[in-house]
């Protein structure tokens, strides 16, 4: 398990630390992960920055999505029970 962000190195970092993360937290800066991906909210963030959708994505090895969660609005999260039935599907 990873999460990507679009914020730079150092603020994931301390994220990481912040939270606890027991997960790598990686810098997508340019935004090539999130915009292969579709989860690119142009204009979306603060100052009119683009800005990454949250998502929850279960990848296969070959990096197709083998099931997604995208939010409508920022604090919407995928459901626990949701996640662990795609996973076990997998």
């Amino acid at each position: 398990m990873l999460a990507i962000c679009v914020d730079p190195p150092e603020s994931n970092a301390q994220v990481a630390l912040d939270e606890e993360l027991r997960f790598p937290l990686l810098s997508d800066v340019d935004r090539r992960v999130v915009t292969e991906y579709g989860l690119l909210h142009a204009g979306g963030a603060p100052g009119g920055a683009d800005a990454a959708v949250p998502a929850l994505l279960l990848l296969r090895p070959d990096g197709s999505v083998a099931w997604r969660h995208v939010a409508r609005r920022f604090q919407d999260r995928a459901d626990p029970e949701d996640v662990l039935g795609a996973v076990r599907g997998l």
